[in-house]
């Protein structure tokens, strides 16, 4: 398996990686057999560090194993992204309760300024308004003193599950713009410690009901 580079990584992590990167770029799509020994030929590898690799992909939920058959590349479904922007929203009202209060002047001057960059952005360019809107909402949490919560959101939001949500939907200048005024409001909201007012506006931000596979174009 080819990288370029040294990779000191366990092959099995560099396998995963790979599968995983190959399912939310669309590249391995809905249906598609992942058999462990057409993966292993395929990245001309053995087959103990794909069987692993292909175990973590199904703990991911990218794939289901098939008895019999091996696994299969899943669907992205509706109650997938509803799922992600459920425990989005839990974990980050926690974060933002032991949050508040502790911005620095600097940390509002960078918040700000990611939105005023996330304004100017192409309105089909969905991957770049994620990223922006990803570091929005982890900057505004800097402050929680709870490293674990910081991490577990962290962790969600570069969850192969969120990743493949932004990959395949872009929603157009109406949510960019619906997204850059609930960042505002958020940011106004901080100074005055208006913990409620932020909370109500997050369930905004991680409002999974105008992002439905079954509605929306795909983007492969």
């Amino acid at each position: 398996m080819a990288t370029g580079v040294h990779d000191a990584r366990p092959l099995a992590v560099r396998v995963h990686e790979q599968i995983a990167s190959e399912i939310v770029s669309g590249a391995l799509k809905p249906g598609t057999a992942l058999v462990q020994e057409q993966v292993a030929a395929q990245y001309g590898v053995s087959r103990t560090p794909v069987r692993d690799a292909l175990a973590l992909v199904a703990m991911e939920g990218l794939a289901t194993l098939v008895p019999g058959s091996g696994y299969v590349v899943n669907n992205l479904t509706a109650q997938d992204v509803y799922n992600v922007f459920e425990v989005r929203y839990h974990l980050e009202q926690l974060a933002m309760a032991q949050a508040i209060g502790r911005h620095s002047p600097a940390q509002l001057v960078r918040l700000r300024a990611l939105i005023d960059e996330f304004e100017t952005l192409e309105p089909t360019d969905a991957e770049e308004q994620f990223r922006l809107g990803k570091e929005f909402h982890l900057r505004l949490i800097d402050p929680c003193p709870n490293q674990y919560l910081r991490e577990t959101l962290g962790s969600i939001w570069g969850h192969p599950i969120q990743r493949r949500i932004t990959r395949v939907y872009q929603l157009g200048p109406e949510h960019q713009a619906s997204i850059a005024q609930a960042h505002r409001d958020i940011l106004e909201a901080l100074p005055a410690g208006d913990l409620e007012t932020i909370i109500r506006v997050l369930g905004h931000c991680h409002d999974a009901g105008d992002i439905n596979p079954q509605d929306l174009p795909s983007r492969e």
